[in-house]
């Protein structure tokens, strides 16, 4: 009898400790369902009157968009590209002898339901007088971030002028990268995206950009 008592108990102090046991955390790939590339461009003439706004949205990741020639050259014209840029993107003409622009480029990742995970966006502003690039600033953050998403940084990157067109300050290449993990509680991270976001620009106001994230 008294084996049999004691075997009852273990039992008992077992059987709490089974049922404690965590189950497998929510899968990675729950949160990891795809990114997305939109951008709004803002184009302005030599005054700061805003002459257009586009917006582009639905664009496969890693793909290219834009015409602006992405190393040194010293033969394009102040018009060479907008041809292309109307027939490929559906922008009016990109191209002056002076002006203003700003790109957002925005990289959205959904969950598997359909719900925004996190948007990382870099935003190029730049001015010009043919050939060269005479104004530039460049920001980039995530926003719309859901509430287990934990941002570890949003502004690594660099950047740089090349020649185009014979000006040393004519084309310039900025990348901002960014980190935000999934973080789902009492599991801890689960999974981190790199979003990547690469811009160039030219003294004629064209530019070409790409987006990428895992």
């Amino acid at each position: 009898m008294r084996k049999v008592l004691v075997a009852f108990a273990v039992a008992l102090v077992a059987v709490p400790a089974a049922s404690a046991a965590k189950p497998a955390p929510p899968a990675a790939s729950t949160w990891a369902s795809g990114v997305v590339v939109s951008y709004t461009e803002t184009q302005r003439d030599g005054a700061g009157n805003v002459v257009a706004q586009i917006h582009r949205d639905g664009i496969p990741a890693g793909q290219l968009v834009g015409n602006a020639v992405t190393a040194g050259s010293a033969t394009p014209s102040v018009a060479d590209t907008a041809s292309v840029l109307r027939r490929l993107n559906g922008r009016r003409s990109c191209c002056s002898s002076s002006g203003s622009d700003t790109v957002d480029f925005t990289l959205t990742k959904y969950t598997v339901l359909g719900f925004v995970a996190w948007r990382f966006h870099q935003v190029d502003h730049w001015c010009w007088s043919y050939p060269s690039i005479t104004c530039l600033s460049i920001g980039s953050g995530f926003y719309d971030v859901d509430g287990q998403q934990n941002v570890n940084y949003d502004n690594h990157g660099s950047g740089w002028y090349y020649t185009w067109s014979g000006s040393g300050t004519g084309g310039h290449y900025a990348e901002r990268q960014g980190s935000i993990s999934n973080c789902v509680f009492h599991w801890g991270c689960i999974s981190t995206s790199y979003p990547l976001v690469k811009i160039w620009l030219n003294g004629n106001g064209a530019w070409a950009g790409d987006g990428s994230g895992n």
